[in-house]
């Protein structure tokens, strides 16, 4: 069993040292021992939304905190908005950087380059301020939102997120914050308006919409990630790293069209009899 353990430990330390981004290694939980740090906050989260969480509110009455989701909400509409122009800016508007296949390399050190890493970094906390999301369910008493379907996408976005930002700046993966951000735009201007617009929060029509927005966005990174596993290898991103994220986003359509057929699944037109 110790044998097991310290060639598990001497795996990731050989993991980390070799191809870890040197480039983001001086941001917070981007240094030693912060894949541990993350996956505390992941733990954390679950429980806390799961257990402690429904269990601590059961005899208390749920918050309002409409004040609180605004301000939150706005925060994430901004924070978005710079993610989406900057990340934009830095990657695809730049000669060196290509749809088709962008490789891992942690050695380019242009003030570009060196910009995306932090835009990069900035993402992956943006996921870590999305749990709030949920603790918010749990405030307010709305237990039958926190669905397998909302708790999946946020820790495995963060820890995602996190994988990216430590080992992938600037990668073929970059379109997946990119595009990502520029949906959280729209769902949080969205959430904002709705708290001055009851009868836009009622609205069937901009619920639907959003969330086929979101199911476009998995389509458009399954494309993204399976275009270079259909062709030769042209470039030296790892295979195996366009494959995972492709069956991730996979996952992830079939789990929102599950969702938006249950939710807005178009019904059966009464027969004549029936209306007679």
């Amino acid at each position: 069993m110790a044998l097991v353990i310290r060639s598990v430990y001497n795996g990731f330390n050989t993991l980390f040292a070799e191809h870890s981004d040197p480039r983001a290694a001086h941001f917070p939980l981007m240094g030693d021992f912060g894949l541990a740090k993350v996956l505390l906050i992941m733990i954390t989260y679950l429980y806390t939304v799961k257990k402690w969480g429904p269990r601590l509110m059961e005899k208390r009455a749920p918050f309002e905190l409409k004040t609180t989701m605004n301000l939150f909400n706005i925060i994430q509409v901004f924070l978005n908005v710079y993610i989406a122009t900057f990340g934009t800016y830095y990657s695809y508007l730049q000669r060196d950087f290509t749809f088709r296949c962008q490789p891992i390399d942690n050695t380019v050190v242009t003030p570009e380059r060196l910009q995306l890493v932090f835009v990069s970094y900035v993402y992956f906390l943006s996921k870590i301020l999305d749990l709030a999301d949920t603790l918010f369910f749990v405030l307010r008493k709305k237990n039958n939102q926190i669905t397998f379907l909302h708790t999946y996408h946020h820790a495995g976005m963060l820890l995602g997120t996190y994988i990216f930002s430590r080992f992938m700046s600037g990668s073929h993966s970059t379109l997946l914050g990119v595009i990502n951000a520029y949906v959280h735009v729209i769902m949080y201007t969205y959430y904002f308006l709705t708290s001055f617009n009851s009868d836009l929060k009622n609205s069937i029509w901009w619920k639907k919409h959003i969330t086929q927005l979101q199911m476009v966005q998995f389509l458009i990174l399954i494309i993204h990630f399976a275009h270079p596993l259909l062709r030769k290898p042209e470039c030296s991103h790892p295979r195996i790293l366009f494959f995972i994220p492709m069956m991730q986003n996979v996952f992830m359509f079939l789990l929102f069209f599950d969702f938006y057929r249950k939710t807005y699944g178009i019904r059966r037109k009464p027969d004549k009899q029936a209306n007679q």
